[in-house]
């Protein structure tokens, strides 16, 4: 099976649409739809990041040790272009939206659908990415009226919340 099947098969399945910030000390993000629950007892969520981004490199070499999941509204599509490095125009986004930190001083942004901040409890080498198993340490609903911003066949799209 070649990379191009995968991504095709892989496209049909519609995501949620995160961006995963990072406790370094530039702020940073990246774009993330691998990203589920674990355990609730621990509590243990999990992000997926390719071994060629910044985030990965940052994670791996301890220059960050936390992340945040910030759960992107249909609003905010703008910092999910940003974050996958697919905007068309120039995007300052820690500069341009609202931020605020919680436990691990990861950025939330303040008018995402809600947030998951992390410390780094495990991670798992998966091939060409890193599978980091993050221990919930703050969560919150944020705007959880607001619309989600999806992603499916390559394209943005939304979930109604009514």
């Amino acid at each position: 099976m070649s990379d191009i099947d995968l991504r095709s098969v892989m496209g049909e399945f519609a995501t949620g649409v995160t961006a995963v910030t990072l406790n370094s000390e530039s702020p940073h993000g990246i774009t993330v739809n691998a990203f589920t629950s674990v355990s609730l007892e621990p509590p243990l969520v999990l992000v997926c990041l390719d071994h060629d981004t910044e985030a990965h490199e940052l994670l791996d070499s301890g220059d960050a040790d936390g992340y945040c999941v910030n759960i992107l509204s249909a609003g905010q599509q703008i910092l999910g272009e940003c974050f996958a490095d697919m905007a068309e125009e120039e995007v300052h986004p820690f500069e341009d939206h609202l931020t605020t930190t919680a436990t691990t001083g990861a950025p939330v942004f303040t008018e995402s659908l809600g947030y998951i901040d992390c410390s780094i409890h495990d991670t798992v080498e998966a091939g060409d990415h890193t599978i980091y198993i993050g221990h919930v340490e703050a969560a919150d609903l944020l705007e959880d009226d607001q619309d989600a911003l999806t992603f499916f066949e390559g394209e943005w799209g939304t979930i109604s919340n009514e």
